[in-house]
């Protein structure tokens, strides 16, 4: 798999995981984006048109009450960490 299909993925469930959350606690869009970010980009993340900067990682987070770790709790972010890291300790061990 491509690096660019492995980032999709994560965006992807990344927003999956984000709307199912908010939807959850029964708040809007406009309550989870709140004061210090603009809907439309809240919206955009929400949709997996793209990917929150950490400062809108935090704001959602804090909106939401949760920690930000829930909001970055995914199956493709372990396996692509995973993955990354194998590759790092064996060219680690081949030197």
């Amino acid at each position: 798999m491509k690096e660019t299909d492995e980032w999709k993925i994560i965006l992807a469930e990344f927003s999956t995981n984000l709307l199912k959350i908010r939807n959850k606690l029964g708040m809007s869009q406009e309550e989870t984006s709140g004061l210090e970010l603009s809907v439309r980009n809240y919206q955009k993340i929400e949709k997996g048109e793209s990917f929150p900067s950490f400062k809108s990682l935090i704001i959602i987070a804090k909106n939401l009450e949760i920690d930000p770790s829930v909001l970055l709790d995914l199956p493709s972010i372990k396996k692509f960490i995973n993955i990354k890291s194998k590759k790092s300790k064996n060219s680690l061990h081949n030197k």
